[in-house]
Order: C-alpha cells, then sequence, then structure tokens
C-alpha cells in the first residue's frame, strides 16, 4: 500500500510537472510576443505576403501584417515607426508548433500540456469552443486561445491586451 501511494505521487508530481505554462505567452515555431519583424523574417524567411494599415485606436500608429502558410502575425510600430514587433498571431496550420500544440491536436492534449484554462466559450454563429489561458499581466498581459472544433485545435492565437 505504501508503494502504491508512492508511484501516485510521483505520477501526479510528472504529470503537473510536465506541463508547460502559457503565462509568458507561447512561442510559434520559437518566435514569441515581444519579436521583431527582423526576428521573424530571420527564422521564417520572407512572408506570403505582407501589408500596413493603420492601428486601431487602442494601439495607436501602425499595424503590420505578416502571413505565411497557415501563420499571421500582427506587428505594431514604435514611438519613432522605425522598428515592429510581434503584438499577436494566429495559426490555422499543424505546420506550425505552438509552444508543443499544433492545429489537430485532441482537447485532452492540450489539457495536459498547458492545465486548466481561465475560461472558455462556446461562438453561438460558429459553434466553436474556445479555451482561454491568460498570461502574467505583470510579465505580458494578454491571453491564448485555443478554439476547437469537433474536440480538435483549430485554431490558435495569442495577443497582448493593449486596452
Amino acid at each position: 500500500m505504501r508503494y502504491l501511494l508512492i508511484l501516485t505521487t510521483l505520477f501526479l508530481a510528472g504529470t503537473v510537472f510536465s506541463q508547460t505554462s502559457l503565462k509568458e505567452g507561447p512561442k510559434v515555431n520559437g518566435i514569441a510576443l515581444g519579436a521583431t519583424r527582423e526576428e521573424v523574417v530571420r527564422r521564417l524567411g520572407k512572408p506570403r505576403s505582407q501589408s500596413k494599415r493603420q492601428a486601431d485606436e487602442c494601439v495607436g500608429g501602425v499595424e503590420m501584417t505578416l502571413n505565411y502558410p497557415g501563420l499571421t502575425f500582427k506587428l505594431w510600430d514604435d514611438a519613432d515607426q522605425k522598428n515592429f514587433t510581434v503584438g499577436y498571431f494566429e495559426v490555422r496550420s499543424a505546420a506550425w508548433n505552438v509552444s508543443g500544440a499544433r492545429v489537430g491536436d485532441a482537447s485532452a492534449a492540450i489539457k495536459r500540456r498547458f492545465g486548466t484554462r481561465t475560461a472558455q466559450e462556446v461562438d453561438s454563429q460558429t459553434n466553436l469552443l474556445t479555451w482561454y489561458y491568460d498570461m502574467d499581466e505583470n510579465i505580458s498581459p494578454g491571453n491564448t486561445s485555443f478554439a476547437f472544433r469537433r474536440g480538435r485545435v483549430y485554431r490558435i492565437a495569442t495577443m497582448y491586451l493593449m486596452c
């Protein structure tokens, strides 16, 4: 009985310690929120398309969008409008690794990897179930969401909260 208790404790501890934290935000193929445009292009190559527009009032300045197959980055400029940094990314392809998760993973795999979600919702129009994981607001305020269709990851998105 004593050995069974010890084995159970070790198993549960291993499960907890194997989880990945999203408190600092996830990385997509090693690229985190806050990365520069130059870092993104150096790691992933030239984007399929790139565009700029006026950012919304919460962000201000200029917003740059970089599109790769199944991956979109939104970057915002600094005060000098010279440097752009990643403030959002969205993944819709299994080709991209998001801190160990991929589009197509089962919801149970996401729960094992990242633990208990902060919140969830079901979109009444698309019927997508979305789980939210908050980041540590003292480190990088924002959240990461996993949208599921038929129990599998359909989309992964993460962003800094600006307003």
